[in-house]
């Protein structure tokens, strides 16, 4: 068996049938409350939070920052997480302002550049890692971590000591107590209350188990082989639901316990997410269908699709989080977006789909590179693992600014600051209006009133735009063409201000525009804000 390059992974996926899935656990009951993600979800924006997108190790403030593939995250309480800095060999530390080094250290870089892996125990400032990426938290706040380069499973304790817990650093597929037992490339773990872990053992295709320090294997080894070209065989993953102890995988690399303390597994190579119902003894596809392979192919064909969770479509999967009202996000790394599993439904949460990006902005404008993790913060908030851009976003709903309070006034926002104006917007027939002026002025528009005809002109560049009070009919004008645009209700003037539907302009800026009914405000927003 040939080993495979744990710092490259990243598997060549190929496109999954379909097949009728098993109801998605957890499912909400009829007339539950309404699932405040996607309740909210037009009102979410992606930041970057730590990371200038150089690659590189540099600490200091969260702007100037630099990572190198961060793969995996963990929240550890009042606002901090910790990062497992894969190609750095570290674990990172970000709070609300600085990024730091929590553990690793420096051991020079190999031929190609790269920094080099080792493994070494003891204090977290001497401790040595080789591609560390699973991360997670105890009940008692011991870190848990895969240590993929080394084949082995890692913690770190409060008084920050590193110790390994099972396995010696040589890839293998090995149950027995501590380094007795041999991991080939471990992607992620899970920790119950009771201190059980559960280990996606990636390259060996498996889930094990270590409990009171001995490792067993839970499903069954694949015993596929793919032959690339004449005498070129590798080993494969394969796939098959059922019984826990014959259920196969392909290269599962995302875990995460619900409150039943069952578990959900990113099946990477598979494009699916399973479920393991440890009660039952059993393992179902959840999400993405049943896995096929073409021929002389080791993985599943990706690809993209929202909607029925049987038909719904991944590309290669990773990190897991489960949100307060039991919904399942997942790092949908070469998608490039947030997807997210809830009641046998599968939505885009954040990112442009099939599509690399690395602007800020709304969630559903704004850029991804290959995520690979994202946790929750808390109030809403979730941290992401960009892992191609080198930085950690936030997803996190719009806050509205300080000084706007549900008073009964009509306001108008733009991003985080509350528009002056005198006149306040006017609701017609459920069409908000606002004073052509003040919307045009505050995008830079330049407003030109003619007495004698009762035009108003409004234009930046070569873009204008000539409307009147009274009718619905605007012409829009961008150099030498001419279109007639039809508005649903007629712009009219009230205390001697010309009122425009807020929408039509606003939209037509290629803004965003949101009704905030709770404090009666328009919101506007750039849909990608850098």
């Amino acid at each position: 068996m040939s080993k495979r390059n744990v710092k490259a992974w990243l598997p060549i996926v190929l496109a999954a049938s379909l097949m009728v899935l098993p109801p998605t656990p957890g499912a909400a009951a009829a007339g539950e409350q309404k699932d405040v993600l996607l309740d909210q979800l037009a009102l979410y924006e992606l930041h970057t939070w730590a990371g200038s997108g150089e690659l590189g190790l540099v600490n200091g403030t969260n702007q100037s920052a630099s990572f190198r593939q961060p793969t995996r995250l963990v929240a550890t309480g009042e606002g901090t997480i910790l990062v497992a800095d894969s190609g750095n060999q570290r674990i990172r530390q970000i709070t609300s302002t600085s990024t730091s080094t929590y553990a690793g250290l420096d051991l020079g870089e190999d031929e190609f550049g790269d920094l080099i892996g080792a493994w070494n125990d003891g204090d977290r400032a001497t401790a040595a890692f080789d591609h560390p990426a699973g991360i997670t938290l105890t009940r008692t706040g011991m870190i848990v971590t895969a240590d993929a380069g080394n084949h082995a499973v890692r913690s770190l304790n409060a008084q920050g000591q590193v110790s390994t817990i099972a396995g010696d650093g040589v890839m293998g597929l090995v149950d027995g107590e501590g380094a007795a037992a041999r991991f080939n490339g471990p992607m992620d773990v899970a920790v119950t209350n009771s201190g059980v872990i559960y280990v996606a053992d990636t390259l060996n295709h498996v889930i094990r188990k270590i409990e009171q320090g001995r490792v067993t294997t839970l499903t069954a080894p694949s015993e596929r082989a793919v032959e690339y070209f004449p005498g070129a065989v590798e080993p494969a993953g394969d796939y098959a639901d059922g019984k826990l102890a014959a259920a196969k995988f392909n290269e599962p690399s995302g875990l995460v316990l619900d409150g039943k303390g069952n578990l959900y597994v990113s099946d990477t190579g598979n494009q699916l997410i399973r479920y393991i119902d440890f009660a039952a003894g059993t393992v179902s596809t959840v999400a993405g269908g049943k896995a096929t392979y073409e021929s002389g192919e080791a993985y599943a064909e990706g690809g993209y699709a929202d909607g029925q969770a049987s038909t719904a479509r991944f590309h290669a999967p990773r990190g897991l989080s489960l949100t307060p009202e039991g919904g399942l996000l997942i790092a949908d790394s070469l998608n490039h977006a947030i997807r997210y599993l809830k009641d046998g439904k599968v939505h885009t949460i954040a990112g442009t789909p099939e599509d690399t990006g690395k602007a800020d902005g709304l969630a559903g404008y704004a850029g991804l590179n290959t995520p690979t993790d994202i946790v929750a913060m808390g109030n809403g908030r979730y941290a992401i693992a960009d892992s191609a851009n080198n930085r950690i976003r936030i997803l996190q709903p719009y806050q509205l600014p300080a000084d706007v309070t549900a008073d009964g006034q009509i306001k108008l926002l733009y991003h985080s600051e509350r528009v002056a104006t005198d006149a306040e917007p006017v609701i017609r027939s459920g069409t908000t209006f606002v004073p052509v002026r003040i919307i045009a002025e505050r995008l830079d528009y330049d407003v030109v009133f003619d007495k004698s005809t009762g035009q108003v002109t409004v234009s930046r560049g070569e873009l204008s735009y000539r409307l009147h009070a009274g009718t619905n009919l605007i012409q829009r004008g961008e150099g030498s063409q001419r279109t007639t645009i039809t508005l649903q209700a007629a712009p009219f003037i009230q205390d001697d201000r010309l009122y425009l539907p807020v929408r039509f302009f606003a939209e037509e800026m290629g803004l965003d525009v949101q009704w905030l009914p709770s404090v009666r405000s328009v919101l506007l927003r750039e849909r990608i804000s850098g």
